[in-house]
């Protein structure tokens, strides 16, 4: 069995400085991390990773729940992300089912009085979200992916959140509308109450005005708003060019939504749909969308995890690496 002084010896460093770069990897000088590296993998060292958690009384596991229903690939695409970012730092992902965020909360109660996990990721943040003050009263590391909307301070240290810049997304696509042409772009969207839709709206909105595609007054006139499911985007499609006929392109705020729209649209018809997130049925139906980069936002959650335990050390001149807001990128068919 190989140990951890045959390691500090082949490395020549002391076996402390092969514990530090096991268990708190942040505070060793690169070329160090290097050395004991090549000397771990030459001996064919392995951590005992069960005596480990017990000293530094961690389960070096980080947690995520899953709703019963899931009605985006997205997620699915962000906990493979994430499951795989993890996994490159030695730590463990575990699921625990919700059925409401109160439910959740039990589930925090649950998880962390018997220390099974070291910190949680969020999703489908909401205005007022209970969650967040309940990680924090009881200190808790967490991270958000989505931003935290109601709360007075977004940026506040206590709340570290890692997000899409969904009005930036949308507002790339409205614009490579215009130059193609496009005059008469409406929009699809969720309810007002929806922090994330409301961001995706602006990113319209915004771009029509500046690009002075339409007065402020008949702004009303090509936006609707409509659940996330496939029959109401068809029949919201159905409504808005029925308000405007010479409506000749529409951004959705999903795909979901987009693809109700696209179904929704007569045969011949000149009239363009384009939707969020990339999903198998934009790739299918061949209409335009806009992708998240899930890869880095899973790396982003996972560094700020690390520097919140204090496993890694953050980088000089990081000043705010605890919010992260990150650009998508339009996908066109």
């Amino acid at each position: 069995m190989v140990s951890i002084k045959d390691v500090a010896k082949t490395a020549g460093v002391s076996p402390q400085t092969v514990s530090n770069y096991i268990n708190n990897p942040g505070i060793v000088k690169p070329n160090t991390r290097e050395i004991v590296a090549r000397a771990i993998e030459s001996l064919g060292y392995i951590p005992n990773a069960s005596a480990r958690r017990l000293r530094m009384r961690r389960s070096n596991t980080i947690a995520i729940g899953i709703a019963p229903v899931n009605y985006s690939r997205v997620y699915d695409r962000l906990l493979h992300a994430l499951v795989t970012e993890a996994d490159a730092h030695g730590i463990r992902v575990i699921l625990y089912k919700i059925d409401s965020k109160r439910d959740e909360i039990r589930q925090f109660a649950s998880l962390t009085a018997g220390s099974d996990v070291d910190a949680f990721v969020l999703t489908d943040t909401t205005h007022d979200d209970p969650r967040i003050g309940w990680l924090n009263e009881h200190q808790q590391t967490f991270v958000l992916f989505g931003r935290p909307w109601g709360v007075p301070d977004m940026y506040d240290v206590r709340i570290p959140w890692v997000d899409v810049d969904g009005r930036n997304g949308v507002s790339n696509m409205v614009r490579y509308l215009i130059l193609h042409g496009r005059k008469n772009i409406g929009f699809i969207g969720w309810p007002d109450f929806s922090g994330t839709g409301m961001d995706r709206y602006l990113g319209w909105k915004e771009t029509m005005l500046e690009a002075r595609m339409v007065p402020e007054s008949e702004l009303n006139d090509l936006h609707i708003a409509t659940e996330d499911t496939l029959n109401d985007g068809r029949r919201a499609c159905v409504s808005l060019l029925a308000r405007r006929p010479d409506i000749d392109a529409i951004v959705c705020v999903s795909d979901t939504i987009a693809t109700g729209a696209v179904m929704a649209l007569p045969s011949g018809s000149n009239v363009v749909a384009t939707g969020f997130d990339n999903t198998m049925s934009s790739q299918s139906l061949g209409f335009s969308t806009i992708d998240q980069p899930l890869q880095a936002c899973a790396k982003e959650i996972v560094r700020i995890i690390q520097e919140e335990l204090g496993t890694i050390v953050a980088e000089e001149g990081d000043n705010d690496g605890k919010h992260m807001l990150l650009a998508p990128s339009i996908v066109i068919r």
